[in-house]
């Protein structure tokens, strides 16, 4: 298993929270980090160690 950190953004793409997440690969990371949407958050930025991985629109709801 790999760590991430998933960070939730507002709309000024401040940080809100931060979370860490183990998954096995990148994608499986970008589906658990997708699930933070939510309450506010605007995107979340997905890193790995220094890396960069995706950054994810959150879809208002």
């Amino acid at each position: 298993m790999t760590t991430y950190r998933a960070y939730r953004l507002d709309s000024r793409n401040r940080i809100q929270t931060g979370q860490w997440l183990e998954a096995r690969n990148d994608d499986e990371a970008k589906e658990q980090a997708e699930d933070l949407c939510g309450e506010g958050s605007e995107a979340i930025e997905l890193w790995q160690a220094t890396r960069l991985v995706e950054e994810i629109d959150c879809d208002p709801e």
